[in-house]
């Protein structure tokens, strides 16, 4: 087949010019597929529209998009995962004895052959792009699942044995270091990047596992084959080598830290949990990017919010709060906020658990309570080390909270999250505590609650794609209520106010709740009302 068909055939539908079809021939490239990928490469076509061309020079149909067909189960039973992989095809469905495949490279006329000669089926071809081929057999058969077909291969009659082999560490560091599971940690976490995920979840059943990936706050399954519970204890142990924590110890929960170069070169930082479940130990992975940007200014919040904040957090005494569940980003203010106050005049201090991203200029010290390292110990210490400004990870108890409010009084900025659902029940919980009503008035400057709510995808305005992985959401933003202390706040906390109180003054002086912030971005396009009431 001569070279230009291809071309001319783009150029009579008016995709290319003939001058970007000569620019392109003249580097000579060997057969229609070079071409095609030459064309894509220079931006003179899009993957879609060669497709679209080559199924039409081949009479093949094309399927722009496998994500929205509904693959039965039976079918992907019918071709190894190994045969799919190495052929690069995608079974769609088998009537009989003939077998539907999604192929991207239509002059590949032999793999009906093979496919014929292995499997015994009549092929029938359909033309797809790669990417989706790939998206395709990641969805069905799991990124992990030719890893572990390769792990299991030819120990099936071990299998009921490889999980009882966990108390021996020469057993364990063994198949821990072998490279097929070093490559499906790898793997695992290389798809973890890939989905933006920011937690790991692998989480053993009987006689399975379940992968799970949390993306844009929400969890999401992925597909792994049922073998994989085989193999679990060997993934543990590589997970524990990894982040140098105890390979025999299976009793107790583990925490630990990591830092891996994926095959890509990209980095992360890797936050180690560990605990022994039921059916074996349960392992997430909080996945941190090792560059991360700590601008106040970038934060998300309103021209006027940001400048109350900035003036709160120049105060030279009091205490700023933060509050919101696990996963609302309170860490990251923190951090912004340090940041914005990092200067050589000022000594900065923070008590974490644990210290998730490095600051130079700030003393960081991690807690231990197993040695008597907690945030109340910590802070006494603390004190003695003269600090402008302190960031205490976490106010849990009596103790933290009275010696937080004291080193406010006597001088000190000091920072601090609590777990509360608004900005006002962040009063009530101090109170709560046995905090004296007087000595929080006097000490308490600002509290703010946060939010992440999802933002609607740009690409398909919530209606699912391949950008979004099909949710209709990508990328997320935080939502804030801000509760300035001020005389009349003041005066309802030494009069011991409810929460429902202090909200109803605050929404009168104009504080806004987490649902009016919420509410404004539904108006502004950028997310969805349903959303807001789910993370509100």
């Amino acid at each position: 087949m001569a070279l230009s068909l291809l071309g001319e055939l783009l150029v009579r539908k008016g995709i290319i010019t003939k001058e970007q079809l000569s620019k392109v021939l003249n580097k000579s490239p060997e057969n229609e597929e070079m071409l095609g990928r030459a064309l894509i490469n220079s931006g003179d076509l899009t993957e879609a529209q060669l497709y679209e061309v080559l199924a039409e020079q081949f009479n093949i149909p094309f399927f722009p998009r496998l994500k929205i067909l509904e693959i039965v189960p039976s079918v992907i039973k019918a071709v190894p995962v190994k045969f799919v992989q190495h052929y690069g095809f995608m079974p769609l469905s088998l009537k009989g004895k003939v077998l539907t495949i999604a192929v991207s490279n239509p002059m590949d006329v032999w793999l009906a052959e093979e496919i014929k000669l292995n499997l015994k089926l009549q092929v029938q071809r359909v033309l797809s792009t790669r990417t989706e081929i790939d998206d395709a057999i990641r969805k069905y058969y799991g990124v992990v699942a030719g890893t572990v077909d390769k792990i299991i291969t030819g120990k099936k009659e071990e299998k009921s044995k490889l999980r009882v082999q966990e108390h021996r560490i020469e057993d364990i560091e063994k198949s821990a270091e072998e490279a097929s599971v070093i490559k499906l940690v790898n793997q695992i976490l290389s798809e973890a990047i890939r989905m933006r995920a920011t937690d790991i979840h692998i989480e053993p059943y009987q006689h399975k596992v379940h992968l799970r990936y949390r993306v844009d706050g929400v969890l999401r399954d992925v597909k792994v084959p049922e073998d994989i519970y085989y193999i679990q204890p060997a993934i543990v142990s590589r997970i524990k080598i990894l982040s140098h924590l105890d390979v025999v110890e299976h009793r107790v929960p583990q925490d630990g830290r990591a830092k891996v170069r994926l095959q890509q070169g990209e980095e992360v930082d890797l936050r180690i949990s560990i605990i022994p479940g039921y059916f074996g130990e349960n392992v997430v992975i909080r996945v941190l990017p090792t560059q991360v940007l700590l601008d106040l200014d970038r934060i998300g919040f309103s021209p006027e919010t940001l400048k109350k904040i900035e003036q709160m957090i120049h105060n030279p005494h009091g205490i700023i709060l933060l509050t919101g569940p696990t996963g609302s980003g309170k860490t990251t203010t923190l951090y912004a906020c340090l940041s914005k106050l990092n200067k050589p005049e000022a000594k900065i201090i923070s008590i974490e658990d644990p210290v998730e991203y490095a600051l130079e200029g700030v003393t960081q010290i991690q807690v231990n309570p197993r040695v008597g390292l907690t945030f109340a110990q910590t802070l006494r210490s603390v004190l003695r080390h003269d600090p402008d400004i302190m960031m205490v990870g976490e106010i849990r108890d009596t103790e933290t909270a009275d010696l937080a409010i004291r080193s406010a009084l006597t001088g000190h900025l000091v920072f601090s999250t609590l777990h509360t659902n608004d900005a006002p029940s962040g009063i009530t919980r101090l109170l709560d505590m046995g905090i004296e009503p007087f000595l929080l008035a006097s000490s308490l400057e600002v509290l703010i609650a946060q939010r992440l709510i999802r933002l609607t995808c740009t690409k398909c305005k919530g209606k699912g794609c391949d950008n979004c992985n099909e949710t209709g959401f990508r990328g997320r933003k935080a939502i804030f209520e801000i509760l300035l202390v001020d005389e009349e706040i003041q005066q309802m906390i030494i009069a011991h106010k409810t929460s429902a109180e202090i909200k109803t003054k605050a929404k009168q002086l104009g504080m806004q709740t987490l649902q009016d912030s919420g509410m404004q971005l539904v108006k502004e396009g950028l997310t969805t009302k349903e959303e807001i009431m789910r993370v509100v």
